[in-house]
């Protein structure tokens, strides 16, 4: 009888020891799993007061890793997208790597940051019912302002003082996600030989664009109308009569084949960079895709070309006056092989690295988590006219920790602008039009 009790209890330890250990320590992390259902599982049996008692198990000191939240989906899916963009995190490959990606909404109380998608922000993704003092809420945002407010109607003005920290490319965000970056090469070898880019190009392949969002607030439809009266350029994608492979975007990450297109564009002397935003600090992954290609970048967008990319290896449309100004020039570079081939030079000294939507720079969220120094109050100097409530410039982060006016910021202090042909010019896009392309663009996220 004794032996029997001996083996009930034995049973009942291994029973009792066996559950706490899937509960509190494999459920609550399991939605890290790069192959997690769109529904974690621990979502479906974690009770509420497992979720509330899960962080508290003991760790190793500084050991305990930055839970964050994503609260809303991006681009309508909520756990799929989410770990295409944080892939470098979820995969371990940041420096800083002490952070999980969760999305059970009953997580929210122990959540270091709760993330939210602006183009997602709508009445379906309501806001949490309560904000802890101590947790960071982030807008983030890989579009520029009129595909959220514009193209997709996202109202962000209820959103005032609700946002802790912004995650943009913008280069005033407070974790900047830029789309790709060209480093420097410290180890140049001296006797390499100078390679001759024009000798391979032909001039019945001059230009090439590849683009499948065809109505876009730029009006870079409209410029390159008017470009092909004094030159040829080559339209590949839904907006032309030519194909390569499918469209980049979110969705076809790691399923279409960019050699096919790469080995194309290569073919042609110079490859449309053209932003479907004119807006600062907005430089997408069209321009540094090219610059990794055998043909010179033809630029059209706001931001700040001369920061981000090597010297002389690009071709800004909107330095010249006119579209026929352009056309002009290109065939003075294209006609002359010292020239084009000064356009070249940059690639013995730097590399250039791909991010969003390739490999998206996320790093350093997880790494300012950790920070302490990023949870201190920032000092803001108001001018009289913004104290009196007057908004002359973008308002960022407030001593508050908070961002007052997120449409200042970021729509008002984006400076976006179209291009027109000049002042009689005012063809617009219809409204009907618009509609068909939001939706075209919620379905396939291209640009």
């Amino acid at each position: 009888m004794g032996q029997q009790r001996f083996s009930l209890l034995l049973l009942w330890v291994i029973v009792v020891t066996g559950t706490i250990f899937i509960t509190y320590i494999l459920l609550p992390r399991a939605y890290t799993s790069l192959d997690q259902p769109s529904v974690p599982l621990a979502e479906l049996i974690l009770s509420k007061d497992m979720v509330e008692n899960s962080r508290s198990l003991p760790q190793e000191p500084n050991q305990m890793p930055k839970r964050i939240l994503a609260w809303t989906s991006f681009w309508h899916e909520a756990s799929t997208n989410w770990e295409k963009i944080f892939y470098r995190q979820v995969s371990r490959e940041c420096e800083e790597s002490r952070c999980e990606l969760v999305y059970d909404h009953r997580l929210l109380d122990s959540a270091d940051a709760v993330i939210f998608h602006g183009v997602d922000l709508n009445r379906k993704n309501k806001l949490p019912s309560h904000h802890n003092s101590k947790q960071i809420w982030i807008f983030i945002s890989l579009e520029a302002p009129p595909v959220v407010t514009h193209d997709l109607k996202v109202d962000l003005k209820p959103y005032n003082g609700v946002f802790n920290w912004s995650m943009t490319y913008r280069r005033d965000s407070d974790i900047v996600v830029p789309y790709g970056r060209v480093v420097p090469i410290t180890d140049v070898p001296t006797d390499q030989p100078t390679k001759n880019y024009w000798a391979n190009k032909t001039s019945t392949k001059f230009a090439v664009w590849m683009v499948s969002h065809c109505g876009t607030y730029s009006r870079r439809e409209w410029f390159v109308r008017d470009l092909v009266n004094y030159m040829p350029v080559d339209v590949f994608g839904r907006c032309g009569n030519k194909k390569c492979g499918r469209n980049i975007s979110i969705k076809t990450v790691g399923s279409f084949d960019q050699d096919e297109c790469n080995a194309v564009t290569q073919e042609y002397m110079f490859y449309f960079a053209f932003e479907n935003s004119i807006c600062k600090d907005y430089v997408t992954e069209k321009f540094f895709l090219a610059l990794t290609l055998d043909v010179i970048p033809v630029v059209f967008g706001g931001g700040d070309y001369e920061a981000v990319a090597p010297p002389n290896s690009y071709i800004n449309a909107l330095d010249f006056k006119t579209t026929k100004d352009l056309a002009m020039f290109l065939k003075l570079v294209a006609n002359n092989e010292t020239v084009y081939n000064k356009y070249m030079e940059w690639k013995d000294h730097y590399k250039v690295e791909l991010g969003h939507p390739f490999s998206p720079m996320v790093c350093d969220l997880c790494s300012k988590l950790h920070d302490p120094s990023s949870y201190m109050p920032v000092k803001v100097t108001r001018s009289p006219a913004e104290q009196a409530g007057v908004v002359t410039t973008g308002q960022g982060r407030d001593s508050s920790g908070s961002y007052p006016d997120l449409y200042s910021w970021f729509v008002v202090g984006s400076a976006c602008r179209r291009w027109w042909k000049g002042p009689y010019d005012y063809r617009d896009i219809k409204d009907n039009h618009n509609a068909h392309l939001a939706a075209a663009h919620r379905n396939d996220v291209d640009t």
